[in-house]
Parts: structure tokens; C-alpha cells; sequence
């Protein structure tokens, strides 16, 4: 009796520490083979991620460098050649700067000396920090004085000393004067275009002008034979298709400045 009880727990240890059989072991392999094959799909999704940001990348190059050189950009830049050899600009084009900020790209220009400047609200609106490039390769951090909205105006300081600057006259534009506009249209810097005052003070205070005017040239300067700023770009008019009109360009009028940026005159005298 007592030999089969001995016998019973044999068999029960035996069954209890009982080996793994083939199958399971197969089981752990056909697991593994299934992991290994999630990690090899991985890796592809990981590459073909990488192959189409690279191809993203390569066509945003390939549009830029097709802006570059279209049609519109290389008849700015042989206008702009034309005008600065013609007429004595380039000291004027010292003073026209380039504001960057969150990726945008806008123009502006410098009023006083020690680093007032003006430019459009919507170049820098939500766009802080604003880095200002003068045409030297100075490089600022400027900060928004003041920002008026409604006319599209916003006056900005640098930490600078002796820096070119713009005048700004006085009295109105009037129509038929000759002007120049010096901004940063598409993806060039210092064009420079001559044009014509059509009108002032249209409907909304707003100064119509000749001149060709692109993306980029917000917060260019208008600017009067004599090198005075009559006016401030912020954008063309958008004909209808049908209507036969030609496009011309927007620029809200030195008085209108003044208007929305009472502290101005104190800056300036």
C-alpha cells in the first residue's frame, strides 16, 4: 500500500514539473515571428515618413526658387536696376528694412536715428519676437510701441544709434506726384519701382498708387522725389475678372499716420 502511494505521488510530481512541449514551443516562435514582423512594418512606415518629408521639403525648394525666378520677380528686379541707376535712391534703400517673425516676412522702414520704425499691423500682428534686418545685415529685436489695427499702421523701436532713416512730410500727396516705392516683394529685398500717386484720400483714407505691388511689400515706404515718406504700402486692389480695371496699389497717407499714432509727433520733433 504503501509503495502505491509512493507510486500515485511520482506521478504527480511528474505531472506537476511535466516539460514544455514541441508546441509550445512553436507557439513562442510563431509570437516571435509576428513581433519581428510588426517591427519590419514599423521600420517601412518610418522610412516612406521620411521619404515624403523630404519630398515635401524638395517642393517647397523647387516652388520658392520657382517664385524667384518667375515672370513678376524678374521684372521687379530689372525695373528696380533701372530705377537705381537712373535716379539717387540708394541712400533712401539704407533705411528700408526687413521685419521676420513666426515664419512672415514683411518690409518696414526707420523714422528716427535712435530706432523708431514704421511698418503695417498686419505684418507683426501675433508675430512676436520680430527680428529687423537692415540692409548692412544688422540684425535687431524690435519691440511694438504702438499697433492700430483699423488702419493698418504699427510703430515698432530697436536698440540702435545713428541708423539711416526716412523723413516724413508733412503736408498731403498730391495726385499725378511722382513717387517710389523701396520694399521687399516676393522673395527679394531692396526693389525698388517708380510710379504716380492716382489719388489721396480716397473712400477709407487710402492713397492710390501706379505702382506694381506683391506679397512682401507690406509696410514699404511711399516716397516722394525728394526721399520724404508721403505714405505707408499695405496692399492692391483685386479688380473683378470681367471688369477691365487695372490693378493698382494701396498705401494709407502720412497724415493718416499721424492721425492714428498720436506720439509720433513728439518722437519725430
Amino acid at each position: 500500500m504503501k509503495e502505491h502511494n509512493e507510486h500515485n505521488e511520482n506521478e504527480q510530481q511528474e505531472e506537476e514539473y511535466e516539460e514544455p512541449s514541441l508546441e509550445d514551443f512553436l507557439a513562442e516562435e510563431e509570437e516571435s515571428e509576428e513581433d519581428q514582423a510588426q517591427r519590419v512594418k514599423k521600420k517601412r512606415l518610418i522610412r516612406l515618413g521620411v521619404f515624403i518629408i523630404a519630398g515635401l521639403l524638395l517642393l517647397q525648394g523647387v516652388s520658392s526658387l520657382f517664385a524667384y525666378f518667375s515672370r513678376d520677380a524678374l521684372e521687379l528686379a530689372r525695373t528696380s536696376e533701372q530705377v537705381i541707376q537712373e535716379e539717387d535712391v540708394e541712400a533712401y534703400m539704407e533705411a528700408v528694412v526687413t521685419i521676420q517673425g513666426q515664419g512672415n516676412r514683411g518690409t518696414g522702414f526707420a523714422i528716427t536715428p535712435d530706432g523708431y520704425l514704421l511698418t503695417n499691423h498686419h505684418v507683426i500682428e501675433n508675430r512676436q519676437p520680430l527680428a529687423v534686418t537692415f540692409p548692412n545685415g544688422e540684425i535687431y529685436h524690435a519691440e511694438v510701441v504702438d499697433a492700430v489695427e483699423e488702419v493698418d499702421v504699427a510703430l515698432l523701436k530697436v536698440d540702435g544709434e545713428q541708423l539711416p532713416f526716412l523723413p516724413l512730410r508733412e503736408n498731403s500727396a498730391v495726385a499725378e506726384e511722382e513717387i517710389f516705392v523701396i520694399g521687399n516683394p516676393l522673395t527679394q529685398t531692396q526693389i525698388v519701382n517708380r510710379g504716380e500717386i492716382i489719388e489721396n484720400q480716397s473712400a477709407y483714407q487710402t492713397m492710390r498708387i501706379s505702382n506694381s505691388i506683391f506679397p512682401g511689400h507690406s509696410g514699404s515706404p511711399v516716397l516722394s522725389a525728394e526721399g520724404e515718406v508721403v505714405g505707408v504700402v499695405y496692399a492692391r486692389s483685386v479688380p473683378g475678372l470681367w471688369s477691365g480695371e487695372e490693378r493698382y496699389g494701396l498705401a494709407i497717407p502720412v497724415e493718416e499716420v499721424f492721425h492714428a499714432l498720436p506720439d509720433l509727433e513728439e518722437i519725430l520733433f
